[in-house]
C-alpha cells in the first residue's frame, strides 16, 4: 500500500511539474540529452525548429509564440546535435532517429496525442513524423516549411541571382558543380553586397535581430548543422507523403519567402489542408507576431 501511495505521489508531482513552465533535459533511448522547455496552458503542441541544426530559442522568445502559450501548452526542444542539446553519442542523425526522438519525448511526457508545429527544414521532420506516428498527432502546422530540400536550395540560387541582378550567371548555374557549392557561391555574393537578408526577411534589421537571438546561446552545438548535408535521408522529395496525412493541417507560406520558395506549398496535397498566406518572408512569428498568433489560435480552436 505504501509503495502504491508513493508511486501515485511521484506521478502526481511529475504531472504538476509538466503543467508549469519548466526546463529540463530529456535523455533518449540512445543516451542523447535533449534540451526541453514546456510553457503555457491548454492542449499540448510540440514545436520542431528548423535550421537545419538551429534551436527552438529563435521561436520561443518571440511575442507571437508567447501569445500562443496563453491558449496552448507548448513543448520546445532542441534536436540532437543542435543548440542547447547534446550530440548523438553514436553519430546517428538519420531521419528515423530524429523521428524517434520526438516520439520518445511525447511518451515520456505522458501525452496521448499532441499537435505538431514545424518551421522551415522541420517540415521534413514533422511530415514524416505524422506519416509514421499518426496515432500520436491531433494536427499538423507547417510554418514556412520545405518538403524538398533540393528544390528549396534552387530557390536560394534562382532568387538570389535575381536579387543580385548579375549579367553573367553561368558559373552559378553550372550543374556540373554540386548544388550546395553553387548555393554557397550565391550566399557569399549576397553577403558581400549586404543583400542576404532578402532571401528570408523584409529588411536587414530583421535578419540581424534573428541572428542575435540564435547566437546569444552560449556553447551552441552545431554538430547536426554541420553533418546534415552529408545525410541523404533529408534530400528526397517528401511531397508525395502529404496525400497520406489524414489529420487537419495548417500550411503557412510566405509570398516572399525565397529560402523555401514562394510556390513550394502548391506541391502539398494534404487532404485536410488549410493554407494561409503571409505577405512577407520566412519568419512571420518574428515580423508579424500578432497576425501569426491569431492564425495559429484560429486554426487550433476549430479542432
Amino acid at each position: 500500500m505504501k509503495k502504491f501511495v508513493l508511486l501515485s505521489l511521484t506521478i502526481a508531482l511529475t504531472i504538476i511539474s509538466f503543467a508549469q513552465d519548466s526546463t529540463f533535459y530529456f535523455t533518449t533511448s540512445d543516451s542523447t540529452r535533449l534540451f526541453v522547455r514546456i510553457a503555457g496552458q491548454g492542449k499540448p503542441c510540440v514545436f520542431v525548429h528548423g535550421g537545419p541544426g538551429s534551436t527552438s530559442y529563435y521561436y520561443e522568445v518571440m511575442p507571437g509564440a508567447q501569445m500562443i502559450e496563453e491558449k496552448m501548452k507548448m513543448v520546445y526542444f532542441d534536436q540532437r546535435g543542435s543548440g542547447r542539446s547534446g550530440s548523438a553519442k553514436d553519430g546517428d542523425y538519420s531521419l528515423a532517429r530524429m523521428l524517434k526522438d520526438i516520439e520518445e519525448l511525447r511518451t515520456a511526457l505522458h501525452y496521448q496525442k499532441w499537435a505538431v508545429m514545424g518551421h522551415s527544414f522541420a517540415g521534413i521532420l514533422v511530415t514524416n513524423y505524422a506519416q509514421q506516428y499518426p496515432q500520436s498527432i491531433t494536427s499538423l502546422m507547417l510554418i514556412n516549411c520545405t518538403l524538398n530540400m533540393p528544390l528549396s536550395m534552387m530557390s536560394h540560387i534562382n532568387n538570389g541571382l535575381k536579387i543580385l541582378d548579375l549579367k553573367d550567371q553561368a558559373v552559378y548555374r553550372d550543374t556540373a558543380k554540386p548544388l550546395m557549392e553553387r548555393v554557397g557561391m550565391v550566399h557569399q555574393k549576397l553577403t558581400e553586397q549586404n543583400l542576404w537578408y532578402k532571401l528570408m526577411f523584409r529588411n536587414a534589421y530583421e535578419k540581424k535581430y534573428s541572428d542575435s537571438v540564435t547566437l546569444s546561446i552560449k556553447d551552441f552545438n552545431w554538430e547536426f548543422g554541420n553533418k546534415v548535408w552529408g545525410v541523404q535521408d533529408y534530400f528526397k522529395d517528401f511531397t508525395p507523403l502529404t496525400s497520406r496525412i489524414k489529420c487537419p493541417v495548417l500550411v503557412m507560406t510566405g509570398d516572399h519567402d525565397f529560402a523555401i520558395g514562394p510556390e513550394h506549398y502548391q506541391s502539398f496535397h494534404f487532404p485536410k489542408q488549410t493554407v494561409v498566406h503571409y505577405i512577407g518572408g520566412h519568419a512571420p512569428f518574428q515580423e508579424e507576431p500578432q497576425w501569426f498568433a491569431e492564425k495559429i489560435i484560429e486554426f487550433s480552436g476549430k479542432l
